[in-house]
């Protein structure tokens, strides 16, 4: 990738603040918006979002005439998707917002959590990355926070670096919300921030601070609440400062508080394998009831709370504000006034992050399906939304909004804009201001990972789940042993064998890893993905990683080299593969890991094996500590996420983070997955053992909905592991100060929580009550053929087989990439990227600001196209230079005549691939010397709708050239919304012979 000279401009040093959020809103009130485009295919069900087919009959003959309203929401690689539908439209859903998208680059699927304010019309979300559910600690202050306008689907930012946590947004009298930020860790109980935000202007009214971990806070009437140390604590307090005053003792783990009416508060707790609910009010707590541990849900609704599920035991005689609503099941979400239960809201893609249905550039995002039952009929039915992000083939997106049924973007500043012109204009304004001069040399993007992006020489190969599994046998027994031929997949790196570089380690008291217990840990770090989220199976790419350039993965801030994760492929491997941190690896392995699926497991259950025989050397087992059984990795996998403590200096184990009796879990929560796999769209309710164990019961899916990999063999009719059904399991105040049946059990959240004792929970352990590997690909057999999504691209072809042409291909010299040869002609012309406007400016402080350094970070590459590689980034609007990418296309200079001798003329054909490019996209032809300053020919061309899906040669016209003549294209235009793939992919230029015409292509904004 070239870069020219870029123009520095001394400027005073700006305020840096947090990214500016893209945040996807649908126009329109709820009740004119129309039904979404269809996308999925003939044989699902028709994405229409109606719940039932007569509503007269399920909600009543008078539902027209009701004000309720239910809002729900549901994450997947598309962002959280915000869901509502009101009683008088029969409960039809449709997406209202859709929130985190096209922020961050390369995060995979969003979660998060949504609650309704006070007076019914706005609605409060906090959302995040799913996989920082993996990264321990990021939950507790990585997430976003913003509002929603029900009527018409605006969203407002209102805060970073809240707290992702089934308690958090805080809903309930008026519309004012609760967030909390939490700097907890696993050593430290830190403190809370608890940020108060005014639903209906999106302003942070206080953001106050208190010792020690707050949770569930709720504004009521006559105050705010919360819990913090166990108790239920009175919220006061100005400034900065934040003051409890204690209430009453939780009578235990908590899985819900709300506000009711009069200043109330309804508390849900888990008790003698009950759900009970206990009412706060004028100073006293009144148990209310119980009822089936997991089927007794809280939520708040209008004019108070809803208490749903198995109810029958709760008496709400004497509660005014809580309204019962009778369910057989597990409620996941209520309407406003309690007239539909939601038991499941998923998007397919989360049944494996890999569905084939929606959108096929998304992998299944948006196509959500919905489970709600009608509580006066007790009807229960199922529907899917279809919040694809795909505009609709045949739009036009050249100069006009979106469709209503589309997300279109909230406009935002450059990235994050600073004032910096000295006359309080932000920096955008001044960039080209007078005075700007040449500087040199271009800066490069900083990373201290040893692999860098974008190098087609560390391409990753996306693995099919069936490589994936088969590799996994073949490693927990030491048989993949295979060679990778020296140049395999054009790496340029040494043969090897994934474990000849990572050797099987041995097991202490074991003889191996479960497979499963692998594939588990595979589905939850990266859902089987070894290259970006970008590319389906069969597909190269980017490796995966978690951050490259320490900035959060964020496409708006700078890098921050100390702080970059370094985290690679499908096992997310950072151990060595970082220049900055001890024992980095050298070039081989480095790049095996990065590019090669089998040596990244290879070296991922090392580290797992690790951590079982550190817990062995400290003499804590599980179960009878034998390794066959799936059941016995419960602790290994829990200090395979946080650490395992074995410096003798201090206490060792397993630290508090992932202790199952952690309260920022819900105490009521069922195993993962076991009941929904909705599960998997709100993660951060488990602890990460948890979650992968959940994976290894019920394996994720393929982009053909087949399973990724073979259940274990599993003891309960073959349906279950048998997991700890108590969480009280690892708590006891004689091992880690941990007092079972409390809703704070160890408040110091310091060393004197880990817990450093084995645990027994299923006695007399055999196969006939404990689950073993099941193998599905037999140890020393062949690695198996790659199931690929897409068909691949023509390597050396030409338009029309037209021989004479001269190819000019996004990578210049024709690099050998996953089946394609070299070919002689790559001399004949060359292609060139530029990031951003070429201006770099110069701080006071000596700091740089730099629009390369933003737009680099949004380039990607993808085994399609031409040649099987393609750059791209994605569509912006008009004038946004920090985002800036612009491809080039020119014919070696000694092909062209110069300005006084005869042009020569050319048809130009682009190559467009069957995937990864969407946008419409300008392509300027510039002459050359003879017409310097002239305005150049262009042409519009929609890469979606002219590809339509496969590879395509497209002819835009004859044009002529002289020296200096080339091809240029940005992805720069009024309709960008940050969301649309632009491809950079070949060109080809073939001599013309007789009289110019033009082809399809027309040479105006109206697009083709």
């Amino acid at each position: 990738m070239q870069r020219s000279s870029m123009f520095r401009a001394r400027i005073r040093k700006p305020r840096l603040s947090g990214p500016a959020l893209a945040l996807f809103v649908l126009a329109g009130s709820l009740a004119a918006i129309p039904a979404a485009t269809t996308t999925t295919p003939a044989q699902a069900a028709p994405a229409s979002g109606e719940l039932f087919s007569d509503p007269g009959k399920a909600l009543g003959s008078h539902y027209t005439d009701s004000t309720d309203i239910d809002v729900q929401a549901t994450g997947d690689s598309g962002g959280l998707h915000i869901l509502a539908a009101k009683e008088s439209d029969g409960f039809t859903f449709r997406e209202i917002a859709r929130l985190g998208n096209g922020e961050l680059s390369d995060v995979g699927p969003w979660t998060g959590y949504v609650c309704t304010t006070g007076s019914g019309r706005y609605a409060a979300a906090v959302y995040a990355p799913s996989a920082w559910t993996n990264q321990p600690g990021a939950t507790a202050r990585g997430a976003f926070a913003a509002v929603i306008r029900l009527s018409d689907g605006k969203v407002t930012e209102v805060a970073e670096g809240v707290q992702l946590a089934y308690f958090s947004p805080g809903c309930g009298d008026g519309d004012r919300v609760m967030f909390t930020s939490s700097s907890v860790t696993d050593t430290d109980i830190g403190d809370t921030t608890l940020i108060e935000a005014d639903a209906a202007t999106g302003q942070v009214g206080s953001k106050r601070k208190i010792a020690g971990q707050l949770t569930h806070v709720v504004p009521t009437a006559h105050g705010d609440y919360g819990v913090l140390g166990g108790e239920l604590v009175a919220l006061t307090g100005s400034g900065k400062q934040l003051k409890a005053t204690a209430e009453a003792k939780v009578p235990g783990p908590l899985f819900a508080l709300t506000a009711s009416a009069d200043g109330a508060v309804d508390i849900g707790t888990v008790q003698d394998g009950k759900s009970v609910v206990t009412r706060w009010q004028g100073g006293a707590l009144t148990r209310l009831g119980a009822g089936t541990e997991g089927e007794v849900k809280l939520f708040p609704a209008k004019g108070g709370d809803i208490v749903a599920g198995d109810v029958a035991g709760i008496d709400t005689t004497h509660a005014p504000g809580l309204v019962r609503r009778a369910f057989d099941g597990r409620p996941t979400g209520v309407s406003r006034e309690g007239h539909l239960v939601n038991t499941s809201v998923v998007s397919e893609q989360m049944k494996g992050v890999t569905s084939e249905l929606g959108s096929p550039s998304d992998e299944g995002s948006g196509l959500i399906t919905l489970k709600a039952t009608a509580t006066g009929t007790d009807t229960a039915a199922t529907t899917a939304v279809d919040a694809s992000r795909q505009l609709p083939a045949d739009a036009d997106t050249t100069g006009t909004e979106p469709a209503v049924s589309t997300p279109a973007i909230t406009a935002a500043a450059d990235d994050v804009d600073p004032v910096t012109c000295g006359d309080s204009s932000p920096e955008s304004k001044c960039l080209t201001a007078n005075g700007a001069e040449v500087n040199g040399p271009v800066i490069a993007m900083e990373t201290p990972c040893t692999v860098l992006r974008n190098d087609p020489k560390r391409q990753a190969l996306q693995p099919s789940a069936n490589m994936v599994e088969w590799a996994v046998d073949q490693a927990v027994h030491g048989d993949l042993t295979m060679t990778r031929p020296a140049n395999w997949h054009d790496t340029g790196l040494a043969a090897y064998s994934p474990q000849g570089l990572f050797p099987k380690a041995d097991l202490t008291d074991g003889d191996s890893v479960p497979a499963q217990v692998m594939l588990g840990i595979l589905a939850q770090e990266s859902n089987f993905k070894q290259a970006s989220w970008h590319s389906v199976y069969g597909d190269s790419g980017n490796v995966l990683q978690a951050d490259w350039f320490g900035n959060g993965a964020s496409i708006h801030y700078y890098p921050d080299r100390a702080k970059a994760d370094c985290g690679y492929g499908i096992g997310q491997v950072t151990s060595g593969m970082s220049e900055i941190k001890p024992d980095p690896f050298d070039t081989l392995h480095a790049g095996a890991i990065a590019t090669d699926y089998a040596a990244n497991i290879s070296a991922g259950l090392r580290i797992l094996t690790e951590k079982w025989n550190q817990l062995k050397a400290l003499g804590m087992n599980a179960n009878n500590g034998d390794s066959q059984y799936i059941e016995n990795w419960y602790m290994a996998l829990w200090g395979y996420n946080s650490g395992v403590y074995t410096d003798s200096s201090a206490k060792t184990g397993l630290g508090f983070l992932n202790n199952p009796v952690n309260p920022v879990y819900p105490a009521d929560r069922a195993a993962f997955l076991r009941f929904d796999t909705g599960d998997a769209a709100h993660p951060a309710d488990w602890p990460y053992q948890e979650k992968v164990l959940g994976w290894a019961e019920v394996p994720q899916q393929t982009w053909n909905a087949e399973p990724s990999y073979s259940k274990p063999n599993m003891p309960l009719a073959d349906v279950i592991l048998n997991t700890p059904t108590s969480y009280d399991l690892f708590c006891d105040p004689g091992v880690n100060a941990c007092t079972p049946g409390a809703a704070d059990p160890c408040p110091s959240l310091d060393e004197q929580c880990r817990w450093t004792q084995s645990v027994t929970w299923i006695t007399g352990e055999q196969d006939g009550n404990a689950s073993t590997e099941n193998l599905a690909y037999g140890l020393g057999s062949g690695e198996p053929a790659l199931e690929s999504k897409y068909d691949h691209g023509p390597c050396v072809e030409f338009p029309n087989g037209d021989g004479t042409a001269i190819v000019v291909d996004d990578l210049g010299e024709h690099e050998n990439t996953y089946g394609c040869d070299d070919f002689v002609g790559a001399t004949d012309g060359k292609f060139t990227l530029q990031t951003g406007d070429n201006i770099t400016m110069q701080r006071t402080d000596t700091s740089w600001r730099a629009t390369p350094y933003i737009a680099q970070i949004d380039i990607h590459q993808l085994g399609a196209g031409y040649d099987n590689h393609i750059y791209f980034t994605h569509s912006y609007p008009a004038g946004d230079i920090f985002h800036k990418v612009t491809g080039r296309w020119e014919l070696n200079q000694d092909l062209l005549p110069a300005a006084d001798q005869p042009g020569k003329r050319y048809d130009v054909f682009v190559h467009l691939p069957g995937h990864g490019g969407q946008a419409n996209v300008k392509y300027n032809f510039i002459p050359g010397d003879s017409t310097v300053g002239a305005p150049p020919d262009y042409c519009h061309v929609n890469q979606a709708t002219r590809s339509n899906g496969s590879d395509t040669w497209f002819e835009m016209g004859t044009f002529t050239f002289w020296k200096g003549g080339r091809i240029e294209a940005d992805n720069l235009h009024d309709a960008g919304t940050g969301d649309a793939d632009v491809a950079f992919d070949a060109m080809a230029f073939i001599p013309h012979s007789t009289k110019i015409t033009v082809a399809a292509c027309k040479l105006n904004d109206s697009g083709t």
